[in-house]
Formats: structure tokens, C-alpha cells, sequence
């Protein structure tokens, strides 16, 4: 038997789910260990959607600024487009707003982004803590556990057999991966349909990389003598908005994805009964079903014959086969060993759920996993873990559902079904109301908020177990009342989660006006100072926010040095839209800055855990101090 290592958390597979929740614990301070059986990031671009959450999760791990830098753009909209046709430039008969930031998070609906750069990203903040390891070419070989250890067994990238133990096993290793497959599934763990209609289809994706034709190089292509120049045919052929093609015949899912630049697009359609999927994903057939989208009728510009899109300036980096369905497994944990990510869940291809999921998963179990792993007392982890993945299973239905209904959208089979479907959207959007309502798409919603069951970390009868809103924000410690002087406006969340605040859970101080900062520090003052400091949860790192109209030219003069830099005030669409943080995203739209206090009816002081969820809001600092010590309750 080989020597054996010890470790708190061992994470088997480093794709965007394991290598999310490695960061996040080495910010916990949780040491941890990954294997990875590939040798490096695979180059094969797989998901390609993120929500807003999922970039929130990428804001916390710091990784904000190279969201529209680097790692992809923007969503402008997803339009639903029905019919039985190949033209990309039909009116849709439906159109999410995935570029506003009418949501609860601050941040556009929905991005598009380039995989193999998002898990560079997420590996650069691992390599830079001391407490993240990631071991690549290291195939797992077994796994045991008892009632304090879980020991794994791999072969390292030398053929070396090694032993670790932790404290907890996390296999975010895939839908085939070791963990769930031949550990899990022989102890009665089973990937089980998720929905009732279980649906299950084969799919052919193709990823293309779109270098432009010009005049120098085709320069018999008909469109130049029209006067189009290279960048206007690009926007012919492949538009910017992602499409959902709901076409009865063959239905197909295509767009953009990436950085404007990387012009790189995506097109995925379903394979009918009685076709094979290797087959479809070949050259011939590809040319049968896709490129007649990128073939516009001559007529459409004047001219006598179709005009197709020069194949040569079509690099295919991907066409393949996928068997696509919505699952999720019974129990997400046993004993010391848990699933996350695709190894415990699998989405259709309709709603960019995969790796969102995958990083809910991870920012759900990291602060727990932080926590067994801290405690000096022996706490029941099998009742923590069970709430976690209680909780998860509840955003996961919600997911699934909005997932679910854009899929029966894209599969309707019968063209009389998608005529009656067209027309009655079509109806609902002549009154303005509705029009919106249905353009906010799964954010119309709302927040995802837990429905409490016994164990789940939060306290129902305060407003717990919803997702608590970020806004933009300016700190009032070098906040200036000039107005030719640009404020530095930031995230909330980022303020809530300083980097150099150690608690894992925070307390957020909603303020109805500045004048009511000096009764709260009395109150807070006139507390035992036993009362205000927990193992999780400190007063002295509250962080303060003041609504901007509140605030006057002498205010920052009246707060005390010792709370000078964690009170804010809230920041305008327009002040963050001239900062840094809007570099490379669209303006902020349908944006309100007075959303943390509407969506928590006016409570003035909330706990929030460090996945962005309430645990507690309350009205008064009595039972502020009553939230606390269930907190300690839970935990300690």
C-alpha cells in the first residue's frame, strides 16, 4: 500500500465545477486537492452559455474583470423563431432581453462564452492559493471511507499508484466519471429522470470558426459588387442573436459565442427517428442540414442565383453527436462522498443551465464543506449535506422547468401546434405588460427562493431562503459630493465579501437614510459584546448601505473612522455605466438601485450566507441578535 497524504477536501475532475469549488474553498481556507485524469484544458469548446448567476459566482472568485475581456460577450437577445424554413432573419414570434439588467443581480441575463478560456480562469485562482492543488493525468482508482476519512486510490501521470485521505471526497468528474459510476451507483445512487416528460435525444453539435471572405480573396462572391464589405456579409450569414430554430421538421439551436472577434459560432439540430448520429454529424449531411442556413436567396438582393456563404472560410472545429436529457440522481451525497455538477445532474441543451448549475452546486458546498472541515466539535454532516443538495434540487426543478419549456418550444412536431403557439404569443405581446413580462424570460420569476425543509440553514419566519439581490454601490470613504468627480462605483456583493473580511456568513445594514447610521451604531454599541461576534458571523464587519438620494454634501463627515470604508451608497445605471466595471457589456437597462431594500420589504438588517442567500432579515437588532445565535445553533 502506498504512503497516504492527508487532505480536507479531495475533488476528483477540474472541469468549470470542480475547478469553481477548489477556488472557493482555498478563499475559505479549506486545503484541497484535485485530480484531473486529462493533461489540460480541453480546446473543444463545449458549453458556450452562462446566466447571470453564473457570472456572479465568476465575480466572486475575482475573476470579474475578464468576463467581457476575455472569457465572452454578451447574449444580445434569444429569439424563438417558428416555421419551416432555413432563414436566420425571420421576425421571431419570441424574444428574451438576455443584454438588460433587469434581474437581481446587476449583470446582463445571459453571456456566451469560450470554455476552454473560462477554465483557464478559473485554474489561474487556484494556482494562486497556496491551499488549491491541481494534479493532472491522475486516473482515480478507488474509493473507501469510514466514519472520519474517505481514502482514494489513483495512478499519477508516471503510472505511480498514490493514496490520499480527506475529510470529504467531492466527484465532480462527469456523468461517466469513477465517483458516481463505480462508487456510488453500487450503493443505490441512480441518475433518475428529472422531469416527467424524460426527455432524451440526439443531437449534433458543430463549433465553426468564421474567417472572413474579402474581395482579394473571392473575389467573384456576388455581395462585394453590391457594396458589402466583410464585416456587413459576416453579419448576413451568421447573426448576432441567438436563435432558437423551431422548426417541425428539424428543429436546431444556433448563434454566436465568444468574443465579437473570435467569430466563432455554433449550431446544433436534432436527429430524427431511424438516423444515425455519427452519420449526421459527417460532412455530406452537414451540408444537407446547415448549410442551406447560410444560403440566402438571390432574389433577397437582387440578383438571379443564391448567394451560400464561401465554405471554405468555414473552419470546423467540432461536429459531433451528443445524447442530451434532463436528469438528476436520487441523493447528491452518501457518507463522506459527494456529486456535483454534470456527475449529479444532466440538462436538454435549451436553456445554458449545464455549467451554471455546476457553479450553484459549488458555491452551495463550499461554505458548508468550510465549516465541517473547521469545526471543533463533531457536526452531523450528513444532515448539512442532505439540506445542500435539498436546496439545490429546488433551483434545479425551477432550472429545468424554464429549460424544459424552451425545448418544447424548439420540439413541437406538428406545424398546426407551432401556428396556434405563434399566434397566441404573438396576441399576448400587443399588451405592453405582457410584451415585457414574456421579453424577461425565466427572470420574470424572480429570485430563486427555497421553500424550507427541515435542516435547510435558514429561518423561514425572517425572510429567509432567497437569493439576496446585487446592486451597484460607491463607497462613502473616498466618495466625492463633486460632481464633475466620477465616483469609483462597485458590485455590492463585492463589498459584502471584502477580501479581507474573515467571516463566512455577513450582515448587511439596509439603512432607510443616512441619519439612521448613528442610532444603529448606539444599538449596535449598547449590545454584550459577547453577542456580537460568533465563530461565523461578526458585527464588526457589517457592511452598511445608505440610498443615494439620502446623502448630502456633509454626510461622509459624520461617519466614525471605524466604519469609514463599509458604508456605500447606492450607485445610478448612469454612474456605473461610465465606470470600468460596464467595459465591454452592454449599458445597464431596466437596472433599480433600490432593489436590496424592495426585496426585502424594508428589513434593516440581514444575514446573508456566502452563496448570496438569506439566512436571516429582520426588523430590529433584538432579533437580529436572535438570528445570530441560530446561526451558531446550526453550525457550532
Amino acid at each position: 500500500m502506498p504512503d497516504t497524504e492527508q487532505t480536507e477536501v479531495l475533488i476528483c475532475g477540474c472541469g468549470p465545477t470542480g475547478a469553481m469549488l477548489s477556488g472557493y474553498l482555498g478563499k475559505m481556507g479549506i486545503r484541497n486537492i484535485v485530480l484531473e485524469k486529462e493533461a489540460d484544458i480541453t480546446t473543444d469548446p463545449r458549453g458556450i452559455a452562462l446566466d447571470d448567476d453564473g457570472i456572479r459566482a465568476l465575480q466572486g472568485l475575482g475573476l470579474y474583470d475578464y468576463v467581457f475581456s476575455e472569457i465572452g460577450s454578451a447574449i444580445p437577445s434569444l429569439q424563438f423563431v417558428g416555421g419551416v424554413h432555413h432563414d436566420l432573419h425571420r421576425t421571431p414570434f419570441l424574444s428574451f432581453d438576455t443584454a438588460s439588467s433587469e434581474g437581481n443581480t446587476g449583470h446582463v441575463g445571459a453571456m456566451r462564452h469560450k470554455q476552454p478560456v473560462l477554465e483557464r480562469h478559473l485554474r489561474e485562482v487556484m494556482e494562486k492559493s497556496e491551499l488549491c492543488e491541481l494534479r493532472s493525468l491522475c486516473t482515480l482508482t478507488s474509493i473507501s471511507e469510514d466514519d472520519t476519512w474517505v481514502y482514494a486510490t489513483y495512478r499519477d501521470r508516471t503510472g505511480a499508484e498514490k493514496q490520499v485521505q480527506a475529510k470529504f471526497l467531492v466527484g465532480a468528474d462527469g456523468k461517466t466519471g469513477y465517483t458516481r459510476k463505480q462508487y456510488l451507483e453500487p450503493k443505490g445512487i441512480k441518475l433518475e429522470w428529472a422531469e416527467k416528460t424524460k426527455y432524451d435525444e440526439t443531437w449534433v453539435a458543430l463549433n465553426w470558426k468564421i474567417h472572413l471572405p474579402t474581395p482579394h480573396t473571392h473575389p467573384k462572391f456576388p455581395l462585394w459588387g453590391l457594396g458589402y464589405s466583410p464585416e456587413q456579409v459576416y453579419d448576413l450569414f451568421f447573426p448576432d442573436h441567438f436563435r432558437f430554430l423551431c422548426n417541425a421538421r428539424r428543429p436546431a439551436v444556433c448563434g454566436r459565442f465568444g468574443l465579437p472577434e473570435d467569430r466563432l459560432w455554433r449550431f446544433e439540430f436534432v436527429i430524427a427517428p431511424g438516423e444515425d448520429g455519427v452519420e449526421m454529424a459527417q460532412r455530406h449531411k452537414i451540408r444537407e442540414v446547415v448549410v442551406p442556413y447560410i444560403t440566402h436567396p438571390g432574389g433577397r438582393y437582387g440578383l438571379a442565383n443564391d448567394v451560400e456563404f464561401p465554405e471554405d472560410c468555414i473552419e470546423v472545429l467540432r461536429s459531433r453527436p451528443f445524447r442530451f436529457s434532463a436528469r438528476s440522481c436520487n441523493k447528491w451525497a452518501l457518507g463522506r462522498t459527494i456529486l456535483c455538477g454534470d456527475a449529479a445532474h444532466v440538462f436538454p441543451p435549451f436553456g445554458g443551465q449545464g455549467i451554471a448549475s455546476g457553479f450553484r452546486d459549488a458555491m452551495g458546498l463550499a461554505w458548508r464543506l468550510a465549516i465541517l472541515c473547521s469545526s471543533n466539535t463533531p457536526l452531523h454532516h450528513e444532515t448539512i449535506l442532505a439540506a445542500w443538495y435539498k436546496e439545490r434540487k429546488q433551483q434545479l426543478d425551477k432550472s429545468l422547468a424554464a429549460t424544459v419549456r424552451n425545448g418544447d418550444m424548439v420540439n413541437t412536431k406538428s406545424s398546426l401546434q407551432g401556428f396556434l403557439r405563434d399566434w397566441a404569443l404573438w396576441s399576448m405581446q400587443l399588451i405592453p405588460s405582457w410584451k415585457h413580462w414574456l421579453e424577461r424570460g425565466p427572470r420574470a420569476e424572480g429570485p430563486i427562493w427555497y421553500t424550507h425543509e427541515a435542516g435547510m440553514p435558514f429561518l423561514p419566519g425572517m425572510k429567509g431562503g432567497v437569493c439576496f439581490a446585487q446592486t451597484y454601490c460607491v463607497s462613502l470613504s473616498n466618495a466625492s459630493v463633486d460632481a464633475d468627480v466620477s465616483p469609483t462605483v462597485q458590485f455590492t456583493d463585492d463589498a459584502i465579501f471584502a477580501p479581507d473580511k474573515r467571516s463566512l456568513f455577513q450582515l448587511v445594514v439596509l439603512l432607510p437614510d443616512f441619519d439612521a447610521l448613528a442610532k444603529t451604531l448606539t444599538q449596535f454599541d449598547e449590545l454584550n459584546p459577547s453577542h456580537t461576534t460568533s465563530a461565523l458571523l461578526s458585527y464588526s464587519e457589517a457592511t452598511f448601505f445608505i440610498p443615494r438620494t439620502s446623502i448630502h454634501d456633509s454626510s461622509t463627515t459624520h461617519i466614525p473612522d471605524a466604519i469609514a470604508d463599509r458604508v456605500y451608497r447606492t450607485a445610478t445605471a448612469e454612474e456605473f455605466a461610465e465606470s470600468n466595471q460596464c467595459r465591454g457589456r452592454p449599458l445597464p437597462r431596466g437596472y433599480n438601485e433600490d432593489l436590496m431594500w424592495e426585496s426585502m420589504a424594508g428589513k434593516q438588517f440581514v444575514v446573508m450566507r456566502p452563496d448570496r442567500f438569506v439566512f436571516a432579515a429582520c426588523d430590529t437588532v433584538a432579533e437580529l441578535d436572535v438570528a445570530v445565535r441560530d446561526v451558531e445553533r446550526m453550525f457550532v
